[in-house]
């Protein structure tokens, strides 16, 4: 007598990989009118009723550029192969992008309580929508850059196409951050503070005004155990065309990632108590 053979089961990973892709997703393709609508006012609240508008986009990475180069280029000269306020522009922008969006992420669900009260959508889209608003004054930045390479004659390396996939591991890398503090700054509001002291150690702790050259040789591979030395290394060397040291920027890639991963299952668990936390 002919039996029905059965079909294979599907392991329970790729359920499990599945949901979390269909997780990930439904805030672009479901949601992406609310993400879209949340993403534009974060732009025009942030400088409603400033005087200069925003015009202080370009400001506030300048008026640092200028601080830095002057002390780093006149008093304590550190050396390089392009001009120091192109080694520096390259790194502060995206180090300035990367810092505005995790604290201003890390408040974000907070200064939304009323959304998380009354109204059913994916609560990540909140932090992404803040991500999402500085990528905008990352781009204007970026233009600035370009004029300043204009002006210093610096030519940009063929490798420059680089700046792309390096900037989606930073991107990874940044959301993944400010899933988890703005989630964890619901339960315990001194995450902000601590988040911002912690920012500002983070970026000592980087090649951002100094090159990599200057760390002590004993302490070099603890040192790149951070994953923004990949990632501004990598910007640095895709820009400028030095040579490229993989074995950081994969780090720096495989780290992003996990840290994302982590933080994304750790938000959605927690998303169900938000409303009774805020």
């Amino acid at each position: 007598m002919y039996q029905k053979k059965s079909l294979p089961t599907i392991p329970k990973e790729y359920d499990i990989l599945s949901l979390m892709l269909k997780e990930f997703f439904r805030p672009f393709i479901s949601y992406k009118y609310l993400l879209f609508q949340l993403t534009q006012r974060e732009i025009k609240a942030r400088y409603k009723q400033s005087f200069i508008g925003y015009a202080w986009v370009l400001l506030n990475p300048l008026a640092q550029l200028a601080v830095y180069s002057f002390v780093f280029s006149l008093v304590f000269r550190f050396p390089s192969d392009v001009p120091y306020p192109i080694f520096l522009f390259a790194a502060l922008l995206p180090w300035t992008f990367f810092q505005n969006s995790i604290t201003s992420a890390t408040q974000s669900l907070v200064h939304n309580d009323t959304l998380l009260k009354k109204v059913a959508f994916p609560r990540e889209i909140i932090p992404y929508s803040v991500v999402f608003s500085k990528i905008i004054d990352f781009l204007v930045s970026c233009v600035v850059f370009i004029v300043f390479l204009f002006i210093y004659q610096v030519p940009l390396a063929y490798s420059a196409w680089l700046f792309i996939p390096l900037f989606l591991v930073h991107l990874i890398l940044t959301v993944g951050i400010s899933l988890f503090l703005s989630a964890a700054n619901l339960f315990y509001r001194d995450i902000q503070y601590l988040a911002n002291l912690l920012i500002m150690l983070w970026m000592y702790m980087s090649p951002i005004v100094y090159p990599l050259s200057m760390v002590p040789t004993e302490y070099i591979w603890l040192y790149k155990l951070n994953p923004m030395v990949g990632i501004i290394e990598g910007y640095r060397s895709a820009l400028f065309g030095y040579p490229f040291e993989t074995k950081i920027i994969y780090w720096s890639v495989a780290f992003s990632i996990l840290l994302f991963t982590l933080s994304f299952v750790l938000f959605k668990k927690l998303e169900k108590v938000f409303a009774d936390i805020v």
